[in-house]
């Protein structure tokens, strides 16, 4: 699992999009930051890390310093926190934390993920994600 987690931070540092792809499942059902509520299938998530790797102007990096990992049988379950750092056009780096959980099931002898919930915390006061939060 932790190759797994490798092969995608450097297909994201590398704006690799098939090297983002792989190791997601054709069927997988994946909660993200943005709507809508729930995207369904391959293609979709295609085109939000797409999205995602076209946004970035520099430098991209995303890792989860503090993987955890639960591996049964052919279902394996990791999370953590997502750091996601990109290097803005004045050459600053802006960072943000997210929370991040991960379902895989082995398939054909490939684990493959099956399921993705990405979130932000949010402040009950406003509402609004708080995306300035660290560890």
């Amino acid at each position: 699992m932790h190759a797994v987690h490798q092969e995608w931070f450097d297909g994201t540092a590398a704006k690799d999009l098939d090297g983002v792809m792989s190791h997601i499942a054709e069927d997988v059902i994946s909660y993200e930051h943005s709507e809508p509520l729930q995207y369904l299938g391959l293609e979709s998530i295609r085109e939000e890390c797409r999205r995602g790797l076209e946004a970035a102007s520099g430098a991209i990096d995303w890792d989860v310093p503090d993987l955890k990992i639960l591996v049964r049988e052919d279902i394996a379950v990791a999370w953590g926190l997502n750091r996601m750092q990109t290097q803005q056009p004045d050459g600053e780096t802006a960072e943000s934390w997210s929370r991040g959980t991960r379902v895989f099931q082995r398939r054909e002898g490939e684990w493959m993920m099956i399921h993705q919930h990405v979130s932000f915390p949010f402040d009950p006061k406003t509402g609004q994600a708080k995306t300035d939060l660290r560890p």
